[in-house]
């Protein structure tokens, strides 16, 4: 399955993808979309990446990322099928489980296009 996915909805899919913990069939599809999503230097340079650190009221660092992804634009990326069902199940699991929060915004637009695909590959 062919999905064009921006920069945050890459980093939230990498995220998710690092959570998996199930079988080694579905592992070998996992590690290799994992690697098609990397972002490379080049395209955090191309979303103006800014890298900022903030030290805390615990005294403790924190850092923060920003990017555009509208500069950043999208790449296509081929996932398995496996893949797109792990993501689209764990997306409603947090979803069922109220995890999401400002911050994981791109995660609306993500199941969109996941579900899409999910959809087309069905009909």
């Amino acid at each position: 399955m062919n999905i064009k996915l921006n920069i945050s909805e890459r980093v939230y899919a990498i995220a998710l993808l690092n959570q998996f913990k199930g079988d080694l069939s579905t592992l070998v599809f996992i590690i290799e979309d994992l690697k098609a999503m990397t972002i490379p230097e080049a395209e955090w340079e191309k979303a103006e990446r800014k890298i900022s650190t903030s030290v805390g009221d615990d005294g403790k660092p924190s850092t923060s990322w920003q990017w555009d992804d509208i500069k950043g634009g999208t790449k296509e990326i081929k996932c398995a099928e496996q893949t797109v069902k792990y993501l689209i199940d764990k997306i409603e699991e947090k979803n069922k489980a109220g995890e999401f929060t400002l911050v994981d915004r791109a995660v609306i637009s993500l199941q969109m296009k996941l579900k899409k695909q999910d959809e087309e590959k069905k009909a």
